[in-house]
């Protein structure tokens, strides 16, 4: 299973939310770019890096950081947040970006993300779904688009899509642990396509049961900067048997 350091950028620094809110935001870098030649030095190849203001304001905002990010050598970088058009994509891809995480157009023009995946092909788009209280949150988790989880996948798996990051809003920057049944529900029900997941991440278990449900990949973030798990003895695990 994939191991994937997540790195939140706002207003140009390195910062972490709390259950997806914007008025408890810690700041725990002043440049996102530093944080990930740290993640690239101890061996992931792989991050998930998201505009948080870009979400917010509905483009893509933070230019420059993940510029910086995707100069990195050896580092495939996945942005999401605020991407709204065809040709933010273009210029994603063209400073490096390796695959685009799609979230709130997915559930408001899901025809869109069709033509999305038959353009760039399915494995530069990624389908990100945030889930609050039951359903489908969008905008940065501002809004409650009242889409039921499992039918908003089916929907887009049927549109061509095959991966998919799917977070927890209720655990996510809580470091109570994954809402390892939801995952498991999750694969269940789509074994066809990739599920990455995402929220609450706090302990080795966490990862060890989510392998466990056979989830292509976990994102972890705040788990890290609060320093309860080292990227050492994650990047030792990574892509390996727990």
């Amino acid at each position: 299973m994939l191991i994937i350091p997540a790195i939140d950028i706002y207003e140009g620094k390195c910062v972490r939310l709390r259950q997806g809110d914007y008025g408890q935001k810690t700041v725990y870098s002043e440049s996102p770019e530093e944080v990930a030649r740290q993640f690239a030095k101890a061996g992931f190849r792989f991050l998930h890096v998201v505009d948080l203001q870009g979400a917010k304001e509905k483009k893509v905002v933070n230019w420059k950081s993940i510029a910086s990010i995707c100069g990195i050598p050896g580092l495939k970088v996945e942005i999401g947040g605020g991407i709204r058009s065809t040709e933010e994509i273009r210029q994603l891809i063209d400073i490096g970006v390796s695959r685009a995480v799609i979230g709130s157009i997915a559930a408001r023009s899901p025809e869109l993300v069709e033509y999305w995946v038959q353009q760039f092909g399915t494995d530069r788009i990624v389908i990100g779904m945030d889930v609050k209280n039951g359903s489908v949150a969008i905008s940065g988790w501002l809004e409650d688009t009242r889409l039921e989880p499992m039918k908003f996948i089916l929907d887009l798996i049927r549109r061509g899509a095959k991966e998919f990051i799917c977070t927890d809003i209720s655990r996510d920057g809580m470091l109570e642990g994954a809402n390892i049944e939801f995952f498991k529900n999750l694969r269940s029900a789509f074994t066809q396509v990739s599920i990455i997941a995402s929220g609450g991440i706090s302990a080795i278990t966490d990862i060890q049961a989510l392998k466990q449900y056979k989830l292509d990949g976990v994102i972890v973030g705040k788990a890290i900067y609060e320093g309860l798990l080292s990227i050492e003895e994650l990047a030792a695990m990574n892509d390996k048997e727990c």
